[in-house]
């Protein structure tokens, strides 16, 4: 049986959005060992926005900021500008003063940031951004 968590993981979609292949597969795999059903992946910017088009916005995504093409803070200011309102949660190998600063300005434009986790990401560290959820 899944780990608990403070938000009912089960009913909230997510969208994972990393270039690095092993990164994208672990962090799927991650939410998935703790009870999420509706995981999708985008492996870039460009990739994610065809993905919005198409679909529901997710109730939360996971969003790597240091991306080849498209940065994931130019993808901050795109989801800005369409208005998404779901959870972001940046989850980065960057250093903290970039992620907070890329938090601090998808804060600034109306963005729902509910923090950043530094690579690697764990069950724990997710947990309590979830609990922001409920």
């Amino acid at each position: 049986m899944p780990k608990e968590t403070p938000a009912d993981i089960a009913r909230l979609s997510f969208f994972v959005i990393e270039d690095e292949a092993f990164s994208r597969a672990a962090t799927t795999r991650t939410l998935e060992a703790m009870g999420a059903t509706d995981v999708a992946t985008a492996a870039g910017g460009a990739e994610a926005l065809a993905h919005l088009v198409e679909s529901t916005p997710p109730d939360v995504m996971l969003l790597d900021l240091n991306m080849p093409e498209m940065s994931g803070t130019e993808l901050l200011r795109k989801l800005a500008e369409r208005g998404y309102t779901g959870a972001i949660i940046l989850v980065s190998g960057t250093d903290k003063d970039t992620i907070t600063v890329a938090e601090g300005l998808a804060n600034y434009r109306g963005l729902n940031v509910l923090g950043h986790i530094v690579k690697p990401m764990t069950p724990d560290s997710l947990s309590g951004f979830l609990a922001k959820l409920a």
